[in-house]
């Protein structure tokens, strides 16, 4: 009777609420970004570009936005900011869904109009998937930043249960979601799984919304009025240093370190210059807070913070760079960025590349699945690894089975099924033409060539899984190094410079991130996928020889070779 009694009550508690919620958007968040990539493939079947630009225009849109829906959210009373940005996310991601299905059904009809129909197309469905990341972000900001903080108060236990049990749901989504998408656009269809995934937002809208009105009446800390935070505070005189601090938030993610592989990146809670001589002002403003909210020059500075804020990434990164430099540690954040310049992870751009060859969505979907437990497995090996070698042999480790195990996708490009051939011509109509899947009715007004990828056979397309089982077993030496380095970044940097060093090892991962993406802009064909492999394997291995020189540098040696030797010399004296 107490059994159930204690389950009423945790299913009727404020932490169901929000563990729900979660649940529904994180769902809706990792369904969307597996579909997007077969969405847009098949949207435009002869080449990866497309994938390549909507990857480009949403590591843009952080890079230049981010700081500034931080901003809005800390501006913006708790319950207003959460809703808006639930409602707005969903609405994004509904119409988007909606545009896909009108384009793949009605797609001669759309093109009969012009060649202009298709690029206005092109740009609509990647503007509301920008819209809808930005949105995303400002909501994950006010609830598990913000909301979930203020609920817990001064508890710092139930704040880490709360906090790993959001995690939990993450890493769940994350290896469920994608196969029970890959399932449903395997045996409904595409099209149908545009219109589900736009159906669940939709429904999903509503209850979400529901349980953050329930949670905000029930918990009194969040209607109180937020503090006046550092990001709203204004300085007088222009500042000769900027401070920036910043919080990264990781998930484990079949994609980048995701899309896929350290997956994803958001900047949130970024502070205005503020000079050394803040203090004083700050108790100023205690004393006559009416004064300076009302004065006509302090709006002026805030909008003029605003507007600064748009480059805040690219200022961050040359203001900090002479303090990042100086640690040792530099050269291992060198070896994380190099990690971000390649096309051998999850996000859209493998997705596409997969579905190109042949491979059904619900493989992709599988695939992708057993590569977030190959990337939990990391996680979990990974304190245990910590124990038994010390940090800096951990991260050397997991970068050298990383090295290993993506060696299967560089020989991938030579065997066969590979479609590897540089001397072919990088014209987009000759290509299509070259491309045995493509076919092509000269009598039809059609623009448009059928890329169906139903004449391969994917049981000797040998390429393609030895590209996909290196992808997915690398993942446990990705999410090794990963962890490995940030915390030789938390026990390195000092105190009071970690926001700095820390926003500027972001801004060099968003960078290296987008510099991929428009390497896959340059050379988007099936034919060129192979040097994007090469090229990207170069870089692993730049990665490696990067955080070998931080060993050695750190440590004196890279490797005991001395007591090699004197072993091999007492066994011969023996």
């Amino acid at each position: 009777m107490t059994c159930c009694k204690s389950c009423v009550e945790w299913i009727t508690g404020t932490n169901f609420y929000v563990y729900l919620s979660h649940f529904l958007s994180s769902w809706g968040d990792r369904m969307w970004a597996f579909g997007i990539g077969l969405f847009l493939i098949n949207i435009s079947p002869e080449s990866l570009q497309l994938t390549a630009i909507y990857g480009l225009c949403i590591g843009l849109s952080i890079l230049f936005f981010g700081a500034l829906v931080g901003d809005i959210v800390d501006e913006t009373p708790r319950l207003k900011a959460a809703q808006t940005a639930l409602v707005l996310q969903n609405l994004f991601v509904v119409i988007c869904a909606i545009v896909v299905y009108i384009f793949l059904v009605y797609t001669d009809s759309i093109l009969a109009y012009g060649a202009w129909t298709r690029y206005t197309i092109y740009s609509l469905i990647i503007l509301l998937c920008v819209l809808s990341r930005l949105t995303s972000m400002a909501r994950r900001i006010a609830v598990e930043k913000d909301w979930v903080v203020e609920m817990c108060g001064k508890d710092s236990d139930r704040l880490a249960t709360m906090t790993a049990s959001l995690r939990r749901i993450d890493l769940t989504t994350q290896v469920l979601a994608p196969i029970a998408t890959g399932l449903i656009m395997t045996y409904a269809g595409v099209m149908f799984g545009a219109l589900f995934i736009g159906a669940w937002n939709l429904v999903s809208v509503f209850i979400e919304y529901y349980f953050l009105w329930r949670v905000y009446n029930t918990v009194p800390a969040l209607k109180k009025k937020k503090n006046l935070k550092k990001s709203q505070k204004v300085v007088v005189e222009e500042p000769e240093e900027e401070n920036v601090t910043m919080k990264e938030e990781k998930t484990v993610s079949g994609g980048n370190v995701d899309g896929s592989s350290v997956d994803n990146v958001n900047k949130e809670n970024l502070e205005c210059p503020e000079e050394d001589g803040a203090t004083a002002l700050r108790e100023i403003e205690a004393e006559k807070p009416m004064m300076i909210q009302d004065s006509p020059v302090v709006e002026v500075k805030k909008t003029q913070c605003k507007c600064y804020r748009l480059f805040n990434s690219l200022e961050r990164l040359y203001r900090g760079w002479p303090v990042y430099a100086r640690y040792d540690v530099f050269y291992a954040g060198l070896a994380l960025a190099c990690l971000y310049m390649t096309v051998l992870g999850f996000d859209s751009i493998t997705v596409g590349y997969a579905k190109m060859n042949g491979v059904p969505e619900a493989g992709v979907g599988i695939i992708m699945g057993f590569a977030a437990l190959f990337g939990i497995f990391g996680t979990v090996m990974y304190p245990i690894m910590r124990r038994r070698l010390q940090l800096p042999r951990t991260g050397i480790f997991g970068l050298s089975l990383q090295v290993a195990c993506l060696v299967p996708c560089v020989i991938s490009v030579w065997m066969p099924g590979s479609k590897f051939d540089l001397s072919k011509s990088s014209d987009l109509n000759s290509t299509l033409l070259e491309n045995d899947n493509c076919t092509h009715d000269p009598s039809s007004s059609n623009e448009t060539m059928d890329c169906t990828p139903h004449t391969i056979d994917l049981a000797s397309n040998v390429s393609i899984w030895m590209l996909l089982v290196g992808i997915v077993t690398a993942r446990f030496g990705l999410w090794v190094v990963d962890l490995s380095i940030s915390q030789l970044f938390m026990e390195s940097v000092a105190e009071d410079e970690r926001g700095k060093v820390n926003g500027v090892q972001t801004s060099l991962n968003q960078l290296m991130d987008m510099l991929k993406y428009l390497m896959v802009v340059l050379a988007p064909f099936q034919h060129q996928f192979g040097l994007l492999v090469m090229i990207s394997f170069c870089f692993i291995c730049l990665g490696w020889m990067c955080y070998a020189f931080f060993l050695k540098k750190s440590r004196g040696h890279f490797f005991h070779f001395e007591k090699c030797t004197q072993g091999c010399v007492t066994k011969a004296v023996m």
